[in-house]
């Protein structure tokens, strides 16, 4: 039977193969950096209305890629794959074979589908040409019901958008100008450096990448060495699973070290549980600490975290339903009205919560302990740096119980306020932030 061919797509049956192409007017480098980045994939991979999250992505021969994809209204349940690298030879051609996997990320059964991307000079631009090889025809007439070639062209098309979005250099967007560090157990966390002076380290709230307090790091940039970073599971970092919250604190360990071995920390909100329990277990390699409003819960003056948070919002993830686990998040435990949640839906701002959506429940897991509307537990961390606990003026009469908790069982606990804010400073009000943290740690 002679291919079926429409739309830039073939099915060649013969062969038991789909081949799609694309021609685009960004040149070969450009073309390869977004294929090759984990942070670039993540803004084009997959169908229209689904959004990506790269948990793993090690080009190389052997090396993995391990990928979901879920529809942003929860339509569906995500689609997870892991990808082993065959061949990779730079700017010139990409292959892997491809498997399908469960929630824990075992394949599931079905046979894996070699794939082969390559990469040629056309004219200025480039030709990309994506063939996908299956077992047998059955398998190929499975692919088509499902409609993986349409859903690999709409992918396509979403890469020629980013494409054609401002760059940089050597291939790459403004936005992806960040080195890398390896954790200690292998993972990559990508950062982002800046300023001169005294190191600091920017570390990001619950359903952010680093670009969420990139406001706080350009006003810290003035006097500091500021380094803001991808957290484990956001931006281009890696995600292995299990996840383990005690991996953060290696990633912030491989951080400092970049930063020359000693560093002070800040964050804000819910990313405070994070920098506490980095500076309790990295000693004197933490210098001091400056943290805006910690979202400890430690009296009756408003309502704790649900029983069983971290469970709820795991279950709505793995169910591919990431915009409730938002509103789940909003309002279970922000306390937003409901009738405020459609309005809320409307901002591009919602879609980016939800392609993090799996933070909440990492989040959840470090915050254990710390939201139950019981005193802070007396043990958990042992800290000399000094440490600022800022408290906005205008803010819930619960941020200041919980900076007082804290002062109330470390040493060198300084509780400040900053006038005419409110709990969202750290992200809306970066300069009069950057202004209390520096005379603080600079003295």
């Amino acid at each position: 039977m002679s291919p079926d061919a429409a739309d830039g797509i073939v099915v060649d049956r013969s062969a038991n193969t789909l081949r799609i192409s694309r021609t685009y007017a960004a040149g070969v480098e450009r073309v390869w950096w977004a294929w090759t980045d984990a942070e670039a994939i993540t803004r084009w991979w997959g169908p229209q209305g689904w959004t990506a999250t790269v948990h793993e992505m090690d080009v190389r021969p052997g090396g993995r890629w391990r990928f979901e994809i879920a529809p942003m209204d929860g339509s569906a349940a995500p689609v997870r794959t892991i990808a082993t690298y065959t061949t990779v030879v730079d700017r010139r051609e990409l292959a892997y074979d491809d498997v399908f996997a469960d929630a824990a990320w075992q394949p599931d059964g079905t046979d894996a589908f070699p794939t082969s991307v390559t990469f040629t000079t056309a004219g200025d631009g480039c030709l990309v040409s994506v063939a996908a090889s299956f077992p047998d025809s059955k398998a190929l007439q499975r692919a088509v019901d499902l409609q993986m070639a349409d859903g690999y062209a709409e992918a396509l098309d979403r890469l020629g958008g980013l494409l054609d979005g401002p760059s940089n250099h050597e291939g790459e967007t403004i936005m992806s100008e960040l080195s890398t560090v390896t954790s200690a157990d292998g993972t990559t966390i990508a950062y982002e450096k800046s300023g001169s002076g005294p190191a600091i380290i920017v570390v990001s709230n619950v359903a952010e990448d680093h670009t969420g307090v990139a406001g706080v790091a350009a006003a810290l940039s003035k006097d500091f060495t500021v380094i803001s970073f991808d957290r484990r599971g956001r931006g281009a970092s890696g995600d292995p699973q299990p996840y383990d919250p005690a991996r953060e604190i290696d990633d912030i360990a491989a951080l400092i070290e970049v930063a020359g071995g000693s560093a002070a920390l800040t964050s804000g909100s819910g990313g405070c549980g994070l920098t506490l329990d980095a500076a309790s277990a990295l000693g004197e390699k933490v210098t001091g600490l400056y943290l805006y409003e910690p979202a400890f819960i430690v009296d009756d003056s408003r309502p704790p975290a649900p029983a069983g948070y971290v469970e709820h919002q795991r279950a709505l993830v793995a169910a591919g339903k990431r915009s409730e686990a938002v509103e789940y998040f909003m309002t279970e435990m922000i306390g937003v009205p409901a009738e405020y949640i459609p309005a809320m839906k409307q901002d591009p701002s919602w879609d980016a919560m939800a392609a993090y959506a799996h933070t909440y429940a990492y989040d959840g897991q470090i915050m254990r302990g710390l939201q139950d509307g019981k005193p802070l537990p007396a043990d958990r961390w042992s800290i000399k740096a000094p440490i600022a606990v800022a408290v906005g003026g205008d803010s819930e009469d619960f941020m200041r119980a919980g900076a007082e908790a804290l002062a109330a069982i470390l040493p060198n606990v300084t509780v400040l306020t900053l006038d005419g804010q409110d709990h969202s400073a750290f992200w809306m009000a970066p300069e009069p932030v950057a202004e209390q943290a520096r005379g603080f740690l600079l003295g």
